[in-house]
């Protein structure tokens, strides 16, 4: 027996029915429950027009709240934008209420509940400000008290809306609250942006590494069926390598460990099936690549030409991957041990 895979409407179940193969009755139930298979069947982590516009609509709709709040204070006052931010919070979470769970529409019902965690920030520091706490509170202690608003709201949400979307502040909550906790321990007013100092850079670097461990954790355990790892995947490769990137030392052997990293960092990405350990890598690994030549080669005319060879082998060697790629990632895989492969995620 064939295995044949068909397309049908709700049409072809109510005729179904007239024909009598099937009671008329059951084809609501019957064309729902098709519905819900075939929405489990898509994968979660695709990417396409609608979410694009989503997105898209998302930013903009952040981009005129915080241009319209900073208006309506020369209006209206502080009170009337506070009042305003729990309202338009409010309003997003019960439209994305509505799209969540009345119509199906899990990711637009998901933007609208980040827009509403993402006003939790900013109606705390509203408050801190009408109330006068924001004076008791010195250096980094207030950015520290809207990143921990954020992430427990990001938790709230993740917890009763249980889509993946909702994970990306919570994740970047905490890369933010680190470098935040690291400036209040340093005595320095500098957190998120002090990569020009390696105390901040190390910092982000290991809570980078972290946010990884974590994300392979949630990965291991709850599976990709609802992908709450991929934002931390994200934010962890962004907390790790954008820094480690930064820095430089000036010694050529770091540069080579850092080249180490990349590549190990592309290795990973076979072992977790995870495609942003291989965009990080293979940036750094190129950037390397690039600097040694040029450190060979700089203001010889045979400059322009090995860097033209070095792009067309790193072509080839793309071909070869893509014609031996089972085989090869089979063997990468190979080598790690039995037990911790059979709690790989993604296989």
């Amino acid at each position: 027996m064939t295995n044949t895979r068909i397309s049908i409407g709700k049409s072809d179940l109510v005729t179904a029915a007239q024909k009598g193969a099937m009671a008329s009755q059951d084809v609501e139930s019957l064309w729902t429950t098709l519905q819900e298979a075939a929405r489990a069947q898509q994968p979660k982590g695709g990417f396409d027009m609608a979410q694009l516009f989503y997105y898209a609509g998302g930013v903009l709709v952040m981009l005129a709240m915080g241009w319209f709040m900073s208006l309506a204070n020369d209006h209206f006052g502080l009170g009337a934008v506070f009042a305003m931010s729990l309202a338009y919070g409010a309003g997003f979470s019960a439209l994305g209420y509505k799209l969540r769970f009345h119509d199906g529409q899990r990711i637009a019902g998901a933007v609208l509940f980040v827009l509403a965690v993402l006003m939790v920030p900013f109606a705390v520091a509203l408050g801190l400000n009408l109330s006068g706490l924001d004076a008791r509170l010195t250096g980094l202690q207030e950015p520290l008290v809207l990143e921990l608003a954020t992430l427990f709201a990001g938790l709230a949400a993740v917890r009763f809306v249980k889509v993946s979307l909702l994970s990306a502040p919570v994740f970047a909550s905490l890369w933010l609250l680190t470098m935040t906790t690291a400036g209040i321990i340093s005595g320095e007013n500098n957190s998120f942006f002090g990569f020009g100092s390696n105390y901040f850079t190390w910092v982000s670097v290991a809570m980078g590494f972290a946010l990884l461990a974590g994300a392979t954790t949630v990965d291991v355990r709850l599976g990709r069926g609802e992908d709450y790892s991929w934002w931390g995947y994200l934010f962890g490769v962004a907390a790790f390598w954008i820094p480690l990137s930064l820095l430089d030392s000036g010694s050529e052997v770091a540069r080579l460990a850092y080249f180490g990293v990349n590549v190990l960092m592309m290795i990973a990405s076979v072992v977790l099936a995870r495609k942003v350990f291989l965009l990080a890598g293979s940036i750094g690994a190129v950037y390397y690549v690039t600097h040694l030549l040029w450190s060979l080669f700089a203001g010889s005319l045979l400059f322009p030409f090995v860097l033209i060879g070095a792009g067309l082998g790193v072509i080839m060697l793309g071909v070869q991957y893509r014609r031996h790629q089972a085989g090869i990632e089979s063997a990468i895989v190979a080598v790690v041990p039995q037990a911790i492969r059979n709690c790989l995620p993604g296989r």
